[in-house]
């Protein structure tokens, strides 16, 4: 009966939400979150035409909401590599309800900047990541700072283009601070 906050998983690129969930089970499970991991239509999210994926990811959020008490003011939104990006790119989106990103190993996509106002993200990248270079992301940061969003980068020194599991324990510390701060 207590509403619950909620994480919404997008996973990588040609991957699967029923591969992406399990690296979110033991912290959700942990602290009382509900997790929602769809998946992409095709074999990646649509990040140049955001709105094919964007009503998928509506319409069962929608369904998982008239299943479950989900506290609609702590949803986390977060993605690895195109699914960061994705992320990034919906939490951006003009009349976006999503005010808490956590990307990781990702790249900005184009979007509006003003809509950058008042999000809170969480940005996690490696070093060493050959897909999405460290310095694209930091200059994104940059921008995304100077347009107004409340952005923290955690650069991990040894790491490639992967998921570190070991930062969901700081992915909700930070979100669960953003959230107390906004209430």
């Amino acid at each position: 009966k207590r509403s619950r906050p909620l994480i919404v998983a997008l996973h990588g690129g040609y991957s699967h939400g029923r591969d992406f969930l399990w690296t979110w089970l033991r912290e959700a499970r942990s602290r009382g979150y509900v997790i929602f991991a769809p998946t992409s239509m095709a074999m990646t999210w649509s990040i140049t035409q955001a709105q094919i994926d964007a009503q998928q990811i509506c319409r069962h959020l929608g369904e998982v909401v008239s299943r479950v008490n989900i506290d609609q003011s702590r949803i986390l939104l977060t993605g690895m590599s195109d699914g960061g990006t994705y992320a990034l790119k919906l939490a951006l989106s003009q009349n976006s309800n999503y005010q808490y990103v956590a990307p990781v190993a990702c790249a900005l996509a184009p979007v509006d900047l003003k809509q950058a106002e008042g999000k809170r993200i969480f940005w996690i990248h490696g070093a060493q990541d050959w897909i999405f270079p460290v310095s694209y992301a930091v200059g994104a940061g940059e921008k995304l700072k100077r347009a107004g969003a409340d952005i923290k980068m955690k650069v991990i020194r040894d790491l490639a283009h992967a998921y570190p599991r070991e930062e969901n324990k700081n992915i909700l510390d930070c979100f669960e601070k953003s959230a107390v701060q906004l209430s």
